[in-house]
């Protein structure tokens, strides 16, 4: 009787985690269904004609009618706002991260007079709602003469963008062990070699995250753009689409509206898809010390 008694409970705990493991499967599943049908139905009206759209919503396209793609790049000039969004976020990604890689750098790894200070500062950054900026921004990009400029936009974004950065790159920059940045300087390399040459090529993981979320951000920003750029030559992605929306509901061309759509998600889609690990990696990367 006594070798079965472990062997019951045994039975009992792997059916019971069996049972487990099924609820958050299917509660995944449908999860999961939620957030992928509005996408897919959203692909699938993107090459509908509009008498299709109008004999029944749910239904699957009868065939690929790329027209609606075509009158939403050209005629809704959502290709020149695409190209304007590619223009700042690059930029903006590209300034973000040399100044909060180096910024992060020089708080996680050196110990000085006000450190602690300048950290606090930074973080304090995240808990401004940006909607409290947008006068005392305007009135400066105004006295500057930046208004409905790319160049005051970018700036706006890497300010905004850097407090997120800074805090997900110092802890990132403390894990990496104190041994290596003390070879480089064995071998001769300057504080700004070994940052360089090493210590940026190894934070590759948490330089991919936040890239990543500043990208999303930047990408689907619509206060800002529509705020202080005034030109609709110069505006971004967010700020067509809903001029594309104005402009097309009243004409029920609900195929190019779904068409922009698409066009404003797919880079987003796929950019996660291929970072999805390092995002990952890059998320828990700061709680294994510091």
């Amino acid at each position: 009787m006594s070798t079965k008694k472990p062997f019951i409970k045994r039975e009992g705990k792997r059916i019971g985690t069996t049972v487990s493991d099924l609820l958050i499967r299917i509660v995944l599943i449908a999860y999961s269904v939620i957030v992928v049908y509005p996408v897919l139905w959203t692909i699938f009206s993107s090459f509908k004609t509009n008498q299709e759209f109008y004999k029944s919503a749910w239904a699957l396209p009868q065939g690929i009618f790329f027209d609606n793609y075509r009158n939403a790049w050209e005629t809704a000039k959502i290709g020149t706002y695409f190209l304007n969004s590619v223009i700042v976020v690059a930029i903006t990604v590209v300034l973000t991260l040399i100044l909060c890689a180096t910024t992060a750098y020089v708080l996680a790894r050196f110990k000085f007079w006000g450190n602690n200070f300048v950290q606090t500062l930074y973080m304090s950054g995240l808990y401004v709602p940006t909607i409290l900026g947008i006068v005392p921004i305007f009135l400066l990009l105004v006295s500057l003469r930046m208004l409905d400029t790319w160049r005051g936009l970018i700036i706006i974004y890497t300010v905004f963008s850097l407090p997120f950065s800074v805090f997900v790159l110092i802890s990132f920059f403390k894990t990496i062990p104190n041994e290596l940045s003390d070879a480089a300087r064995i071998d001769g390399c300057s504080e700004y070699g070994t940052f360089w040459r090493i210590m940026f090529p190894i934070s590759k993981t948490g330089l991919i995250t936040v890239s990543i979320f500043n990208y999303i951000w930047v990408w689907n920003d619509y206060l800002f753009g529509m705020t202080f750029i005034t030109n609709d030559l110069k505006r971004t992605l967010p700020v067509g689409l809903v001029r594309l929306t104005e402009t097309l509901q009243f004409k029920t061309e609900w195929g190019s509206l779904f068409a922009g759509l698409v066009i404003i998600m797919l880079p987003s889609i796929i950019i996660y898809a291929l970072f999805q690990k390092q995002l990952t990696k890059g998320l828990t990367a700061g709680s294994i010390k510091g």
